[in-house]
């Protein structure tokens, strides 16, 4: 039974357009042109608008057969619905089987198989690198954390967003490797491809301290390699911090401070310098740096830039990190507060699973 007008493709309403214009006298020329102009990129080729027009003048105007004939040959079977049964339970099995082998166990092309499994939606993903496998129990502490921060987000506003400062530690490199993207160059199709060794990041590192808030950082410190972050050492960062936002925002009011939960940040000698310096703590679940600005936001970037540069001293790492920070306007880090507010979103809408990049 032929298909009905509905289930004609582009190319048959071409051929139909073709027999049409062919019966008026119109040249293949004009025909190809006026095809253009209607589908555009999906016209058929010159050479196919000329063998129809052939084929439209020599049968009797108006009863060309413009559908496939059947040929000689075994019937193409292997995207029907049995087959892409068999292909969708075999991946359901193993959601690592290779092509080859569906092929292999069904007894088709692996052509096929590629056809079959764009047909039925599949993509193949490489796993993501998560920092732990979380426990229902600690989902569950992540959408409670993140309800009241959005709570108090949608009753304060962006008021509550600029008032929290945000701090966290990460080394820094003398020397990291760029990613492979950062490496692309523009090659011509006869030139030998790029290559790349690979390289390591450098034992010379310094540790980077870094607090900001939605309109600029606040306090940067650096440790040399060796050294160590301890609540004494903690502790003494947040005295500095207090009297550098008291003296920018000209007021003494309490501080929303929003650090993971690091020993040194959670000791009971830091909670109790916290509470004397006026901080008030957010609440942030354990294992969550795709809820804290500087590690989903903040540190990338700064790495991203650092990569692929080679220092020959702390001394140069430093100013390139302080560059790369006063570079920074106020939008750039009222951004990075933004995005907090949609990962608190995202987070509860996957039941307190990882939020991935967006």
């Amino acid at each position: 039974m032929e298909p009905s007008a509905g289930d004609l493709s582009l190319r048959l309403k071409q051929r139909a357009v073709i027999e049409f214009l062919t019966a008026e006298n119109v040249n293949p020329t004009d025909i190809h042109r006026r095809l253009q102009a209607v589908y555009g990129q999906e016209t058929v080729d010159r050479t196919t608008v000329n063998r129809w027009a052939l084929k439209f003048r020599e049968s009797e105007t108006g009863r060309a057969q413009i559908f496939d004939q059947p040929r000689s040959g075994r019937p193409v079977t292997a995207t029907d619905e049995a087959h892409q049964l068999q292909v969708h339970n075999l991946i359901q099995g193993d959601r690592r089987i290779k092509q080859r082998e569906i092929a292999n166990q069904i007894g088709i092309s692996q052509d096929r198989v590629c056809v079959i499994i764009n047909l039925l939606g599949y993509r193949k993903l490489s796993a993501r690198w998560v920092p732990r496998n979380l426990t229902e129990a600690q989902k569950a502490q992540r959408v409670t954390c993140c309800q009241q921060l959005l709570q108090r987000f949608r009753e304060e506003g962006d008021e509550f967003l600029l008032k929290i400062v945000t701090g966290d530690e990460s080394w820094v490199h003398h020397y990291d490797p760029e990613e492979k993207n950062q490496s692309k160059e523009y090659r011509h199709s006869s030139s030998p491809p790029p290559r790349k060794f690979k390289v390591g990041p450098s034992a010379g590192k310094i540790l980077l301290t870094v607090f900001w808030d939605g309109n600029q950082v606040f306090l940067t410190d650096f440790l040399e390699k060796g050294t160590t972050i301890n609540s004494p050492r903690y502790i003494e960062t947040l005295r500095q911090l207090r009297r550098r936002v008291c003296r920018v925002r000209g007021s003494t009011d309490r501080i929303l401070l929003q650090h993971d939960n690091a020993t040194p940040h959670t000791s009971h000698a830091t909670r109790e310098a916290l509470t004397k310096l006026k901080f008030e703590t957010l609440p942030h679940p354990p294992y969550s740096p795709d809820l804290a600005p500087c590690d989903f936001y903040l540190f990338p970037n700064l790495k991203r830039y650092l990569k692929g540069n080679k220092f020959s001293s702390d001394e140069e790492v430093r100013e390139a990190v302080q560059s790369w920070l006063r570079s920074k306007t106020s939008e750039y880090f009222a951004d990075g507060m933004r995005k907090l507010v949609h990962r608190w979103e995202r987070c509860i809408a996957l039941g307190g699973d990882y939020v991935e990049k967006q």
